[in-house]
């Protein structure tokens, strides 16, 4: 049986805002945003260590790109 080396999301909201978050097996994550056309990058996501922590880790990361509600 084949492991998978990670696995990825994306989720887009509006005005075309998009985070795509991808786990590596090794424990990090790349994290791409658009917030908005003068509002896009990179995440900085390293020490995945636990489900906790990738769950804040996307926590955080909806949050600057989405805004909090």
């Amino acid at each position: 049986m084949t492991e998978p080396d990670s696995i990825g999301i994306v989720l887009t909201g509006p005005d075309d805002a998009e985070l795509s978050v991808v786990l590596f097996r090794g424990g990090w994550a790349d994290v791409d945003f658009m917030a908005s056309a003068d509002d896009a990058g990179v995440l900085p996501a390293s020490d995945m260590d636990s489900a906790q922590a990738f769950g804040d880790l996307l926590d955080h990361c909806v949050a600057r790109v989405f805004g909090s509600k």
